[in-house]
């Protein structure tokens, strides 16, 4: 996980209220197991799970999300395009990138560049994610 020295937009720390989180993720029961351990949390509610890059945008504005776990890979988009259209056009949306990528180190430094608050890598222990989530408010 590598942190990101450059934080879009301001959000007061949410003192008494739950994270919303929406899931960004293709693949369906990696997605429903997201969803069940961010609802166990006491600070924390996933408020949608999407999987195409083209629903993004809409459901982050509908749903009121305080943070968006996105995986690069969405169908039907690029998350990197999709991380640059979040930062311009939601800012105070916190971007957790959960991705797969065999070069994390370089997607994490691409990705922290373009806008997203943190950068987590698939296979590692949910805690970890979790801890990036709070760590983005």
């Amino acid at each position: 996980m590598v942190a990101n020295p450059k934080r879009i937009g301001s959000r007061p720390k949410m003192e008494g209220k739950r994270l919303r989180v929406l899931i960004a993720e293709n693949h369906p029961d990696l997605s429903e197991v997201m969803s069940h351990l961010i609802n166990a949390e006491p600070d924390m509610h996933c408020v949608g799970r999407i999987a195409s890059a083209q629903e993004v945008l809409s459901s982050a504005r509908s749903s009121s999300a305080d943070a968006l776990v996105l995986d690069l890979t969405l169908q039907g988009g690029s998350g990197l395009q999709l991380i640059d259209e979040l930062a311009s056009q939601l800012p105070e949306l916190r971007i957790v990138v959960f991705s797969g990528l065999a070069h994390s180190e370089e997607a994490a430094r691409e990705c922290k560049r373009r806008g997203a608050a943190e950068f987590v890598t698939k296979g590692c222990d949910f805690n970890v994610l979790l801890g990036a989530l709070r760590k983005t408010v």
